[in-house]
């Protein structure tokens, strides 16, 4: 990238001071629940996340793979965690951000953003693994910018958009083994091990089965990993949502959290 480039990419990504955090994040139940190999997507705070959302008509505009304990992973100096015996270590991500590249990071990172966590269902430790291993290799890779402009143009109107001809095999971005997006990384990672996140329905030619264990009812046909958003993972129906701010805490006593006595309110509701 150029000067001006670096610039106003450092502009759009500076968090905003005001955001909305939906629920205060339980780290000690975050770190109970969460697993390597989960996917954690986030809510962005700047300016760069909102264009994410809006190009992608999703909350989520960043996404991280989990790989949980230190697997002698290099963290930024500038994160300040130089202690090899810190908790953070214990529970590490390997993410892409922009003007950065991939990186190692710590789950703390998004303490204070909303977060989902999403559990690839049924995948095989060997390959869940691989996805890990894969992913971990492509730390120090830059961040494919150019990807984002081409969601931009996908996102105009059909007759002005200049990929309307491209299929879902097409790439997207620069396209190169050295350039990366976050959610594009996570993903080719997945489909290198043959895991689907949300890929086409190919009709079954001849009425041949697509077989017992199949539960698309039809053949699969992979989208580009460059397609892939962060928040296709949240609405592919293979990863679980795992919940763990409340759920799984044992007793909820729902009608102690209000500001607001609701037994009041509700008696002066006029009918």
């Amino acid at each position: 990238m150029g000067s001006i480039g670096t610039f106003l990419l450092n502009r759009l990504d500076t968090p905003f001071v005001h955001y909305e955090q939906i629920i205060i994040n339980n780290m000690e139940s975050l770190y109970d629940t969460i697993q390597p190999g989960d996917v954690l997507l986030v809510e962005g705070r700047s300016k760069l996340s909102q264009i994410v959302n809006y190009l992608t008509q999703s909350r989520w505009s960043h996404a991280a793979l989990y790989v949980g304990r230190d697997r002698s992973l290099q963290l930024p100096k500038d994160m300040g965690i130089a202690d090899k015996h810190s908790i953070d270590r214990q529970h590490m991500l390997v993410e892409a951000k922009p003007g950065i590249g991939v990186r190692a990071a710590v789950l703390k990172t998004y303490q204070y953003h909303n977060i989902r966590i999403c559990r690839p269902f049924g995948i095989s430790s060997l390959d869940l693994e691989k996805v890990i291993t894969e992913v971990c290799a492509n730390i120090g890779k830059s961040y494919d910018h150019h990807n984002i402009l081409d969601l931009a143009l996908m996102a105009l109107p059909r007759f002005l958009n200049p990929f309307r001809k491209r299929t879902i095999k097409a790439c997207l971005g620069g396209c190169t083994e050295y350039q990366v997006i976050c959610s594009g990384m996570i993903a080719r990672a997945f489909q290198n091990a043959g895991y689907p996140i949300v890929p086409l329905l190919h009709e079954t030619s001849g009425g041949a089965s697509p077989g017992q264990n199949n539960p698309y009812g039809s053949r699969l046909v992979m989208r580009h990993y460059s397609q892939i958003t962060p928040g296709d993972f949240d609405i592919s129906p293979n990863f679980e949502i795992i919940k763990y701010n409340i759920i799984g805490m044992g007793e909820f006593d729902y009608k102690s959290i209000w500001a607001v006595d609701l037994t009041s309110n509700t008696s002066n509701v006029r009918h």
